[in-house]
């Protein structure tokens, strides 16, 4: 860990009593709103985005880096962007000026989705420009909830976040996915009209200048300059615990975009379910993240963030080997549950273990890290578990995810051993911990 990052843990650990009075999980629960819509809107892309493509396209290995490329505009933009918020004072905030424009467009070109599809040109450039307005705000409106939360609050918070994500996952699979088999169009439709929404309640919620980021003043910079900057440094040898771990996000990001990509192809023909069913089973693995994200945030507060991700990565691989076989849409349901809580384990704790390593000034920034590794991963997820498929028939899906998150288990492992040698790493936990039992 650098100097700075050191001295910025430090000075959101010090903070004044006040700043703890002005924290209210219900604020959470209304920025929460924001992650609802994000996790609607990608959740529908991706499950019916890969059976419009199959209309033109017979690879599945094709179809997954179609699904996979669009994430390079993520990749490119949430770092960039996440850098560039840390630094914008407007009246509005840091990250206002980015949700108030991008949510439209988002909603505009999702809306526009079904229409494009008649025509594989059209699609192409309607999707790009969704992704594009997607991730222009996806990072800053992340970034809310720790810019409203004290460090030893957000496991418990960014629980109440995944839940609210979770709620957006279950009415894409349990609601809009059944109303594609009508009309696609009433699909997209409904979706844009809950982004419009989410960015209606954000609006009138969020504080325009939160307590737990730095609210003053910055000097302007060359926030693609500052992001490549902040790469370099991560690089660097004292902190490649950090890096470690951010690759095992990478690595089973990979496992978890790939199935989301590919299942509906694997229920159509392997389960031999219709399309909007198909989608409609994730609903299972949707609906157990849903129930077991607050339990998932209060187990990762208990017994720590990473070993709380180390058990559900230890449970994710064991039950994808166990689907192999399974051609019951029933018992493969049963399996998504268990496999919803396990990733539950995982996800709530992500964010909050890389977002407290930014301090109070560049949340935005360590946000924009986390999306760089775990949008690399969705970027070839859908590619590399396409690719199982054509060389092992469809259960490659299943296989070739088992592995992915098994190595993820192995680089965080890695990863915490790191951190827990080094000894400013643990002067800084010393300091959380001392911290949470003063607030």
């Amino acid at each position: 860990m650098s100097e700075k990052q050191d001295d910025a843990v430090k000075s959101s650990a010090t903070q004044p009593a006040e700043d703890e009075k002005k924290f209210s999980y219900a604020k959470i629960w209304w920025i929460g709103f924001g992650f609802l819509g994000v996790q609607l809107a990608f959740t529908t892309y991706n499950a019916f985005l890969p059976l419009m493509y199959r209309e033109f396209i017979d690879s599945r290995a094709v179809i997954g880096l179609l699904m996979g490329t669009d994430n390079l505009i993520g990749l490119l933009l949430i770092p960039i962007i996440g850098a560039w918020s840390d630094r914008v004072n407007s009246p509005l905030g840091r990250r206002l000026p980015f949700i108030i424009v991008a949510i439209p467009v988002a909603a505009l070109t999702f809306f526009a989705i079904p229409f494009a599809s008649a025509i594989l040109w059209t699609l192409i450039i309607t999707e790009i420009l969704f992704t594009t307005a997607m991730h222009s705000y996806r990072g800053p409106v992340i970034s809310l909830m720790p810019d409203h939360t004290p460090p030893e609050k957000r496991s418990a918070a960014n629980g109440i976040i995944n839940l609210m994500g979770g709620i957006g996952t279950l009415i894409a699979f349990g609601g809009l996915s059944l109303l594609y088999d009508i009309d696609p169009r009433l699909t997209f439709g409904i979706g844009a009209a809950v982004l419009v929404f989410t960015l209606f309640i954000i609006w009138i919620k969020v504080d325009r200048h939160p307590p737990y980021v730095d609210n003053t003043l910055v000097a302007s910079r060359n926030p693609i300059g500052e992001a490549i900057e902040g790469i370099k440094v991560l690089l660097q040898p004292a902190n490649f615990g950090q890096f470690l771990i951010l690759a095992a996000m990478l690595t089973y990001f990979i496992g978890f975009a790939g199935l989301d990509a590919m299942f509906p192809i694997y229920g159509v023909e392997t389960l031999g379910l219709t399309e909007g069913r198909a989608a409609f089973i994730l609903t299972t693995f949707a609906g157990s993240f849903l129930v077991f994200a607050l339990l998932a945030g209060f187990i990762g507060t208990k017994i720590g963030k990473i070993p709380a991700m180390l058990i559900g990565l230890a449970i994710v691989p064991a039950l994808f080997l166990l689907a192999v076989p399974v051609r019951d849409p029933l018992v493969i349901s049963v399996i998504f549950v268990f496999a919803g809580f396990a990733w539950a384990l995982v996800n709530v704790q992500a964010m909050p273990l890389i977002a407290d390593l930014g301090g109070r000034d560049r949340i935005g920034f360590y946000i924009g890290l986390y999306y760089i590794f775990t949008m690399t991963g969705q970027m070839i997820g859908p590619f590399i578990l396409g690719s199982a498929m054509d060389l092992m028939g469809n259960q490659g899906m299943f296989i070739a995810g088992a592995f992915v998150y098994a190595m993820g288990f192995v680089l965080l492992r890695a990863g915490q051993r790191r951190l827990a040698a080094d000894p400013e790493e643990l002067a800084r936990r010393v300091q959380a911990k001392e911290n949470s039992r003063k607030g």
